[in-house]
């Protein structure tokens, strides 16, 4: 009689199991056509082969690009070697990329790059924050830009508990920053039922030397994060409840929601979006940042390749 009991309750488990399962693919649209729209004057950038997961453009055109991150149960065509931190002059008339030599003591064969944001100094510095997984940790690695060398130096590795699963980040002032958790477990097993059970369960964190809190919360997948112009905003992408939040930012750096966004009926004949780039896969695979600059558009992936276009 127990074994019986058993058997039935693991068959109704594995059913709810099956059910949540077919209920996340229908919310991540995983089975739905995508019909091509693809500008004419669009090529493959032939130096990026192992991912761009993420691109930040300087107001003089040049494109950070993070490339070659290694994330549990994601393809990974260079699993032998560190990520790097590429550039892009954009207003070349054919732009390559280049590898960003980095110096200052930065443990190199550790770097596992995923979000980055850049912050413009008083005086005109750049530095560039990347969001890195060695060991599959997460930490803030801060570099100062050399333009001249096009180099980057190491300067300093934030960590702090409340950076786990660290996904995007993005700079207002020097060390602060507003940082995504898209994942509350960090077990991957387990991350993987957090997605089918859509526990909302993950934050936007606010980081600075002074105060370290979590400032959003009740996020699905808290996934890219940048600011508004005048920084009085927040926009924060939930990628599996494929929605776009519009956060406030007060004084005390607490953000409340405004509104959400939901991109909706995009496969209809009256689109809610305009949609200026759309593949089946057979180009680009995963795709995860797409950055404008002057009718020029950089379109990344997680793993895959980098495609740049002229709308």
């Amino acid at each position: 009689m127990g074994k019986l009991v058993a058997l039935v309750l693991l068959g109704v488990g594995l059913s709810l199991v099956g059910e949540m399962f077919l209920a996340f693919r229908e919310r991540v649209n995983a089975s739905r056509e995508v019909e091509p729209v693809e500008p004419e004057n669009c090529h493959l950038i032939e130096e990026l082969e192992s991912g761009s997961e993420d691109i930040d453009i300087l107001p003089s055109g040049l494109a950070f690009i993070s490339s070659g991150l290694k994330y549990p149960g994601m393809p990974n065509f260079a699993p032998d070697e560190p990520g790097k931190i590429f550039l892009m002059d954009l207003n070349e008339q054919n732009p390559r990329a280049q590898a960003l030599e980095i110096s200052g003591g930065f443990d190199k064969e550790l770097f596992n790059p995923h979000g980055i944001s850049i912050f413009i100094d008083k005086d005109n510095t750049v530095y560039l924050y990347v969001v890195n997984h060695p060991h599959m940790k997460s930490t803030v690695e801060i570099f100062k830009f050399e333009e001249q060398q096009r180099s980057l130096v190491y300067l300093k590795t934030i960590k702090h508990e409340l950076l786990k699963s660290v996904n995007d980040i993005v700079v207002l002032g020097p060390e602060q920053f507003y940082a995504t958790r898209d994942h509350y477990f960090t077990n991957s097993l387990l991350s993987f039922f957090e997605m089918i059970l859509d526990l909302r369960w993950t934050y936007v964190l606010f980081y600075s030397p002074r105060e370290v809190k979590v400032v959003a919360k009740g996020f699905c997948s808290a996934n890219g994060i940048t600011v508004s112009a005048d920084q009085k905003y927040v926009y924060v992408a939930d990628v599996a409840a494929k929605n776009i939040h519009i956060m406030e930012k007060h004084d005390n750096w607490d953000l409340t929601q405004l509104k959400v966004l939901r991109i909706q009926n995009v496969l209809s004949e009256k689109p809610r979006v305009s949609t200026v780039y759309a593949n089946n896969g057979s180009v680009l695979q995963g795709t995860s940042v797409a950055s404008v600059y002057h009718g020029k558009i950089l379109i990344g992936t997680v793993f895959h390749k980098t495609l740049y276009c002229e709308l």
